[in-house]
């Protein structure tokens, strides 16, 4: 980021992880329009000491209607991104396949991935007519290495958003629009409240570090990703692992 007044649409900035990529990125002559669905008061902190203009936008992802009144809202404010990363997800949670059902599958793909292709079938045409952009997914090292069980509603959509995310980067490459994601291993924030603790415990012990990621291993990938530094990398799923996926 070089402060030349970009514009940064967030998807799930209200998230730990956003939130923390919110503060590596602050600068000024940074907009960064800040989707959330419930919970508006981080980012309401940040705006308090950001040097960025931290624009807050509320849509529930899980229904269209409300993510196309965002992206009108965008069109109002008469803010066209040129970068965006996309952090939302649903929680996830340990449900055995012989319990599962569609609909928890429909859950996490509305969220996850109708939001983006609605938000990018909306952006990416500002972006083309500009000659640059910057996307970034958040996916897990799941689309790496062997996933868990237990999980296969949450590795199915992560590996449908590594499919979109390498079709947009070979489609959009010689248009100057880099499009590239990150996949962290199990990472401390608040999406493992339904993890069970013991759970948590033992990756942390089993992994080559002695601990879980932080957002603060994260953010700073990000950042690059997004810098001009980064112009020359498209179609990338970067691990952020601590060493579990050689």
């Amino acid at each position: 980021m070089n402060g030349s007044g970009s514009t940064i649409l967030m998807i799930g900035a209200s998230s730990d992880i956003g939130c923390e990529v919110i503060r590596t990125l602050d600068e000024e002559n940074l907009s960064i329009l800040a989707h959330y669905n419930r919970n508006i008061n981080n980012l309401q902190k940040l705006q308090a000491t950001s040097k960025s203009e931290i624009i807050p936008l509320q849509a529930d992802l899980t229904s269209e209607d409300e993510i196309n009144n965002m992206l009108i809202e965008i069109d109002k404010l008469n803010m066209h991104p040129d970068k965006l990363v996309h952090l939302a997800a649903p929680r996830p949670s340990y449900i055995r396949f012989k319990h599962i059902t569609w609909d928890h599958f429909q859950y996490a793909l509305n969220i996850e991935l109708r939001s983006i292709i609605l938000i990018l079938n909306h952006c990416l045409p500002h972006m083309v007519k500009n000659k640059m952009g910057k996307v970034v997914f958040i996916l897990t090292s799941n689309c790496i290495g062997v996933p868990p069980k237990a999980l296969s509603h949450y590795t199915t959509t992560k590996f449908a958003l590594l499919g979109l995310m390498r079709s947009l980067a070979a489609e959009y490459a010689d248009k100057s629009i880099c499009i590239n994601a990150v996949s962290p291993t199990m990472t401390e924030t608040s999406f493992l409240i339904d993890f069970p603790n013991k759970l948590v415990e033992m990756t942390a012990a089993a992994h080559p570090q002695k601990r879980n990621a932080t957002t603060k291993d994260i953010a700073p990938v990000i950042k690059f990703l997004l810098s001009k530094e980064g112009a020359f990398i498209t179609g990338a799923n970067i691990p952020i692992s601590g060493g579990t996926d050689f």
